[in-house]
Order: C-alpha cells, then structure tokens, then sequence
C-alpha cells in the first residue's frame, strides 16, 4: 500500500469517527446510546439530582414510601414509551445512512433530530410533573428547606463552565 493510499485511508477513517462520535454522544437512552448506562452510586440519571435535593428535608417513612413509589411509577411509564429494539435500530440504519450517502441531505437530518428533541421534552414535561407531584407532598417547612436547597445547587451547577 503507496502513502498516499494510506493517508488518504486515514482520513477517511478519522472524518468518519468524527461525524459519528456528536451523533453517538447525542443518542439518549431512547435510541441506543450510552451515556446513560452507567448505573449505581456514581450515577442515577435525572433521579441523582433529585435525590441530593431532598436530603435534609427529614421525610417521614410515608413521605419516603410515597416518593419512591411516586419513582418507581415514572420510571415503569418511561419504560413503557422507550421504543422498541427494531425502531432503535432503524434509526442507527438511519444515522448511517445520513452519513454514508453519496450527498447529505440536511432535512432529512433536521427531522430526524427535531423528533428526538420533541420526544426528549416530553420526557422532560414527565419528570416535572412528577418532582412537582413530590413537591406537594412536603410540609411548609421542607418546601422552604428544598427550595433553599435548589437555589445552592443551581449555583454550583452555573459556576461549572
């Protein structure tokens, strides 16, 4: 193999890598990515956040219990909407074929990327309802302590850039 062939492999190689690794890094859990497959004590999804803002607010066993099946039930009507291995899989079909036709079609590409963005904040609408849900749940007085709890966090997460 002459250099030229090589090189010119290469950088077929490494510009490929490089327009899959957004579209990797951008696929949620919904469509075969893997930013969010890491589970346990490091990492506990959008729950994780949740979780430190309630620390400190002395919850009763009841308010425990309820919040955790208040959890539990978002979690299984998440599930139940995650879409099915073979649409999983036509949509990395999809992806490749954006990437691997002989002209980009950009519509096809915003389309694709305006679902994903629809069906992210409607998850997004679900998670509220239910942190609201649990919201209601509390006293007085753990309302002002998480809301005094929510204004640290949001504070530290601004000053992270």
């Amino acid at each position: 193999m002459n250099k030229m062939t090589l090189k010119s492999g290469l950088l077929a190689l490494m510009t490929s890598a490089a327009l899959l690794a957004p579209a990797a890094y951008a696929a949620g859990p919904d469509d075969g990515g893997c930013r969010h497959e890491m589970r346990g004590e490091h990492h506990r999804g959008h729950h994780g956040d949740m979780h430190k803002m309630f620390r400190g607010l002395e919850l009763t066993d009841a308010q425990r219990s309820q919040m955790k099946e208040m959890m539990q039930s978002h979690r299984e009507a998440m599930q139940a909407k995650r879409p099915s291995d073979e649409v999983r899989a036509a949509h990395k079909q999809q992806m490749l074929d954006i990437i691997t036709s002989d002209s980009f079609n950009e519509a096809d590409l915003k389309s694709m990327m305006a679902q994903r963005s629809e069906l992210r904040a409607q998850a997004a609408v679900e998670r509220m309802k239910m942190q609201r849900e649990i919201y209601q749940m509390l006293t007085p007085e753990q309302q002002a302590k998480f809301k005094e709890n929510f204004a640290k966090r949001s504070g530290r997460k601004g000053d992270r850039r």
